[in-house]
């Protein structure tokens, strides 16, 4: 109650009629000052808007403002929107998080919807896809920032992440650009798009692109490193004046050689698989220095990697049925396949043969090639038919039908004798949606906008456990598993079964929401309250340990309730936009995965629950100003106090000292131990971050060009990045400043830019695990995805357009 009352007292200051005069009084423009800044439109609730005519928190990142920052993949969005909390995604796919919200943490639980929604040109993305890594050929991008449920779909639970990609035109136009680096990344994308004949236009758009990440296998001297390449094709047919086809294909590659995490912390004694032990640290991690500035590792395997082949079709037919009306029909369907093969357990030997024989094996022959390998393959087929009024009626809406069937079919092969795992999945979603929101401009400066969907999902999947065991002496399978609909939505349990097989499926349905009060205070200044719900589906843990054959019992529906009061405005003659937000929201039966450690398993078990409670509130700023006609500043902001409101049975953080229990954990019956995380911080969310840009443009008297300089510093706190609150998951806080210098022709169409990123050469990580802690004797193991910039490195961009 008191921060609320604090944001409330906030905004009325915000508010104020002194405040808004003494802007009004400076909106008096004169002929020496700076051009106004230019529109900006999204299009993720279904129609184009205004962003400051939207009643929710948004942030739209420009082609330009992508390249300026070296921006290639989703997880690159972190230091451009403070909002943003993306785990790395170096391999698999990327576990995304918004105001400290996010479901999904690791690739081993197929078919579990992240919090984010991911769409392109409005198409949502399956959860376990990697389409949604790369931006390379993205026209812009727009975040929309909170549950969205109402219009985003049973996957946007905390927000949704909209890449609009280049269409078609009647005209010739197109640019490209090609950046080469210091550290050897080279990229090139391009577009270009124009009329093939009267009524058929074109658009296509291709890049390639390789690049490595600061981590060094120092065994072979050699780093990670990517290889992307792809293109997207588009056919835009204008049948008739009144009718519309637009025909796209997308191809996308993406390959990764060698493994992406390194030590941060080690338990000093802890031996792997049993201690003590033959296999200690200083045999298996020689020269390696665990802590937050490790970017070294040190393993003889190869072959790891992952690698991703991802083919999309699209057709979208529009009817314009007159008066103003749109009727739309999106088909969609999206395959992809996925191929990982992870180093088990990064040690500079062979283990399992250095157990076996008693001497280290560092090569040719081996027992066992310290490896384990994951398959899957990801289809969606979508159909979106979407009918969308004219904006200027006083009441206008969007409604729609929406369908989509998701199956991603996996196949996860260990073969290390104690902790062997073959295990085939495979979850099937299929969703029925029906949609409608509307605006009432009940009075000149006021509108009410209402929206409601129903959702109906249809959840099945099949488990066949050839064998999965968590120790020597616990090995379980083969069992084989199917959905069962007796107790999906009633949160009964399982009944009894003499038989290895029983098909039938789980039926999850919800009515959400939302309603806001718009008012236009002045011209160019809104201010708005919302009032959402929002849900998660029912979902399957795929990942969990079959120890019989007994249907699975999901985890029910997370239930969402959103408050959100903002400002958007548009001050000193458009040349200073701001737009602020305060938010609370309150996620009942929140769902989250964590791994389990069990002293004496090898294996941890990856665990999928329903916490009590959680609930994130803060405060978030977005804005540009045009101080002169050479000169902007950007400034975004963005307080977040993300907490586990109720989660008594949270997993306890491995132990501190070999074969201790930390005070705070209780160990089962049933050998698991666990923790009371309520009131602890959400996992990734750090309180502060903030965004901080200036660009600088350099006349150069009579030359057809002029100089341009640019600055970049993004800053987190602290933050606590894993869910059992393990005292050594703690990344402290850091900042990263990025500066840029070149020249650009006065007509906009070509640029020669120098830039240096990570000016203070500051290592950070976007992602921290402590999943090996089981393997290593139940110690504590911590280890980091470096972020591709976690090093200093130069480079020069060239860019033109026509």
């Amino acid at each position: 109650m008191q921060r609320t009352s604090a944001y409330l007292a906030l905004a009325s200051a915000i508010l104020s009629p002194s405040w808004l005069a003494a802007q009004e009084a400076t909106n008096t423009p004169s002929s020496s000052e700076p051009a106004g800044l230019e529109e900006i439109v999204i299009t993720a609730q279904k129609r184009t808007e205004r962003l400051q005519d939207v009643p929710v928190s948004a942030a739209v990142v420009s082609s330009d403002q992508l390249a300026n920052s070296n921006i290639s993949d989703v997880s690159d969005l972190n230091k451009l929107v403070p909002s943003l909390n993306i785990n790395g995604t170096i391999n698999g796919r990327a576990p995304m998080g918004m105001r400290g919200i996010s479901s999904v943490s690791n690739e081993s639980a197929v078919g579990v919807p992240s919090g984010v929604a991911i769409m392109v040109d409005g198409v949502p993305i399956p959860s376990d896809s990697f389409a949604g890594n790369n931006i390379e050929d993205i026209r812009n991008v727009e975040v929309l920032k909170g549950p969205q449920a109402t219009l985003g779909g049973r996957t946007a639970a905390a927000g949704v992440i909209n890449y609009r990609t280049y269409d078609p035109t009647d005209y010739l136009t197109g640019g490209a650009s090609a950046t080469a680096t210091t550290d050897s990344e080279y990229r090139f994308n391009g577009h270009i798009s124009g009329p093939i004949a009267n009524g058929l236009d074109y658009s296509l758009s291709a890049y390639a692109a390789q690049r490595y990440f600061p981590i060094t296998n120092t065994f072979y001297d050699q780093k990670t490193g990517q290889k992307n390449w792809g293109l997207r094709g588009k056919l835009l047919w204008n049948i008739t004046d009144d009718i519309s086809a637009k025909l796209t294909y997308h191809h996308a590659t993406s390959k990764v050689d060698e493994f992406n995490f390194v030590y941060l912390y080690a338990t000093p004694g802890a031996d792997l698989l049993f201690s003590p032990g033959p296999l200690s640290q200083s045999l298996l991690l020689p020269g390696i220095h665990p802590s937050y500035d490790n970017l070294y590792r040190d393993s003889p395997v190869q072959g790891a990697g992952h690698r991703h082949d991802d083919n999309d079709g699209q057709i979208d037919l529009t009817f314009n049925l007159g008066g103003g009306y749109t009727l739309t029909s999106t088909t969609a369907y999206q395959h992809e396949d996925q191929s990982q093969t992870q180093d088990l357990f990064d040690t500079a030997v062979y283990f399992f043969d250095t157990l076996v024989t008693g001497a280290p094996v560092t090569s040719d022959p081996h027992i066992f090639n310290d490896q384990q390998y994951q398959t899957e393959r990801v289809t969606q087929t979508s159909e979106e038919i979407k009918l969308v009024s004219p904006a200027d009626q006083p009441v206008s809406f969007v409604a729609g039908l929406f369908y989509s069937n998701t199956t991603v079919d996996s196949h996860y092969l260990r073969t290390l004798p104690p902790a062997a795992e073959d295990v085939y999945v495979k979850p099937t979603t299929s969703t029925y949606d029906i949609y409608g929101r509307a605006t009432w401009k009940f009075a000149p400066s006021t509108s009410l906008v209402a929206g409601l969907r129903y959702n109906y999902d249809v959840l099945k999947y099949s488990y066949n456990e050839l064998i999965y065991a968590l120790s020597s002496t616990a090995v379980f399978g083969p069992y084989y598993s199917t959905s069962n609909s007796h107790y999906c939505s009633a949160g009964g349990t399982a009944p009894a079964t003499a038989t290895n097989y029983s098909q039938s499926t789980c039926n999850s349905q919800a009515v959400v929401g939302d309603i806001s009060l718009q008012q236009q205070i002045m011209p160019d200044v809104m201010a708005y309250f919302t009032y959402a719900r929002g849900y998660s589906p029912e979902v399957y843990n795929t990942a969990a340990t079959l120890t019989s054959a007994a249907p699975l019992e999901p985890v029910g529906q997370e239930r969402i309730n959103h408050f959100e009061l903002g400002l958007k405005g548009t001050y000193l003659d458009r040349r200073l936009i701001a737009n602020v937000a305060l938010f609370d929201t309150i996620y009942n039966h929140y769902q989250i995965q964590q791994f389990s450690v069990i002293p004496g398993a090898i294996n941890p078990i990856l665990d999928l629950q329903a916490a009590g409670k959680a609930e994130t509130r803060g405060f978030e700023l977005d804005s540009t100003w045009r101080a002169t006609n050479t000169t902007t500043f950007g400034v975004s902001a963005a307080y977040v106090d993300a907490v586990f409101k109720d989660y008594p049975g949270a997993a306890c953080e491995p132990d501190i000292v070999v074969g201790v229990t930390p005070s705070n954990c209780t160990v089962n019956s049933d050998g698991t131990v666990t923790q009371d995380m309520s009131g602890k911080p959400m996992p990734n969310a750090p309180k502060w971050k903030l965004n901080l840009d200036a660009q600088q443009r350099i006349p150069l008297g009579g030359l057809p060009f002029e100089g341009v300089l640019g600055a970049n510093w993004s800053y987190r706190t602290k933050a606590q990045m894993l869910p059992d609150n393990n005292p050594e998951g703690i990344m402290p806080a850091f900042g990263i400043l990025n500066l840029s210098a070149g020249i650009t022709g006065t007509s906009g169409k070509w640029s020669i830019v120098a830039f240096c990123n990570n000016v203070f050469n500051r290592v950070y990580y976007e992602d921290i695990e402590d999943f090996w802690s089981s393997p290593w004797s139940g110690a504590n193991m911590v280890i980091g995805q470096p972020a591709r910039d976690a090093q200093r490195y130069g480079g020069v961009r060239l860019s033109a357009s026509f």
